[in-house]
């Protein structure tokens, strides 16, 4: 990479990270691209230079995050199905992030459709792996023979209110990590 290569991967990777704080402080609708470049100290040109809108610096963000989870519950699934395990390190990396993905949860069905059906499919890959590791389940008579998609609606479902709601859950701290053993709990009962 030449010097203005590296410049430019630099300048993307301080838009990510600025933009990524300013939509866990204001949320996604209110923060503008205005206010990002300003944080970042760079020209509102030079945003638009890295991303098309603000809408594509979005779904970048987030593709990095479920990126880091697809990847993260691939490689246990691949030494395994153990469904226990997948939603305890699901919840886990869910609360590394948690500022953002409660501002996704709350705004989620306020962005316009083409963003949200970005978003949902993004989030379908990860829920494929809940999906298989459910049938998996259901095939070795491990799990009871139960409609797997409700099963999946619920569960995500549950996590989706818990996150939206996180403010009337919890004044201080995470609200993943003070339902999770309920959440695994409620939902092994479930299938089992």
């Amino acid at each position: 990479m030449n010097k203005r290569q590296i410049q430019k991967k630099k300048t993307r990777e301080l838009i990510l990270q600025v933009a990524k704080k300013e939509f866990i402080k204001k949320g996604f609708l209110d923060t503008t691209t205005s206010e990002i470049s300003k944080k970042a100290e760079i020209a509102h040109g030079t945003l638009f230079l890295h991303f098309k809108n603000k809408e594509t610096l979005i779904i970048e963000i987030l593709d990095k995050e479920l990126e880091s989870i697809n990847t993260n519950i691939f490689k246990l699934i691949s030494k395994d199905y153990n469904l226990e395990r997948l939603l305890s390190q699901y919840l886990n990396l869910l609360q590394k992030e948690e500022d953002l993905f409660v501002v996704l949860a709350r705004e989620l069905p306020f962005y316009s459709d083409k963003l949200r059906r970005k978003i949902l499919f993004r989030d379908s890959i990860i829920r494929n792996h809940f999906h298989k590791a459910i049938e998996s389940g259901i095939k070795e008579k491990r799990y009871r023979d139960i409609d797997v998609t409700s099963a999946i609606i619920f569960l995500f479902g549950t996590i989706n209110y818990y996150l939206s709601l996180k403010p009337i859950f919890v004044k201080e701290g995470s609200v993943i990590k003070k339902f999770k053993s309920s959440i695994i709990k409620t939902f092994k009962k479930l299938i089992l």
